[in-house]
């Protein structure tokens, strides 16, 4: 009868911290998993962060391109700069929206998959910005560098910008 009664009393710690430990394992993959989520947005809503982000660009770089269209300048005139200060302006609300767009993106967490395509489309808005600048002074001044520099940053943000893209779409496709 001891015996029994020993290997009741037995079974019943066992069974205890058989429990305790459960419990113990749910505790901690409930704190992993909260972790996980105050750091890191599940992985939509990080797909649906960069489709925002690229959209806000486009809709921003259509909008500038219907402004710059209804201006009817002519040529861009190096001779005279006081022409050039309408498009001038027009720049300088592109980037000022930009700066806007590129403000929250820099807030913005993602997940891990996503870092670098954000990282990448930043760089991309923010040298399209160094670009428009740079081709301002261009069309204040008639300084030819000015325009290089451009031409150059110009150039940085596509290839930025397509790196971007090209990592997103392989996310897409896995």
């Amino acid at each position: 009868m001891k015996d029994k009664k020993f290997f009741h009393y037995l079974e019943v710690i066992i069974f205890s911290y058989i429990i305790l430990a459960f419990i113990g394992s749910i505790d901690n993959a409930y704190a992993f998993f909260h972790d996980q989520d105050a750091e890191n947005p599940d992985f939509e809503k990080s797909k649906h962060i960069i489709q925002s982000l690229f959209d806000r660009v486009n809709n921003a770089s259509t909008n500038y391109q219907n402004d710059i269209a209804t201006l009817n300048i002519p040529l861009l005139n190096n001779n005279n700069n006081n022409n050039n200060i309408p498009i001038v302006k027009k720049n300088q609300d592109y980037i000022d929206n930009l700066k806007e767009i590129i403000s929250l993106a820099k807030k913005t967490i993602v997940q891990q998959e996503y870092k670098s395509i954000l990282n990448d489309y930043i760089v991309s808005i923010e040298s399209e910005m160094s670009s428009y600048n740079h081709y301002n002074k261009h069309l204040l001044t008639g300084n030819l560098t000015e325009n290089k520099i451009s031409m150059d940053l110009l150039s940085k943000a596509f290839n930025y910008e397509t790196k971007a893209i090209n990592e997103y779409k392989q996310l897409e496709l896995q």
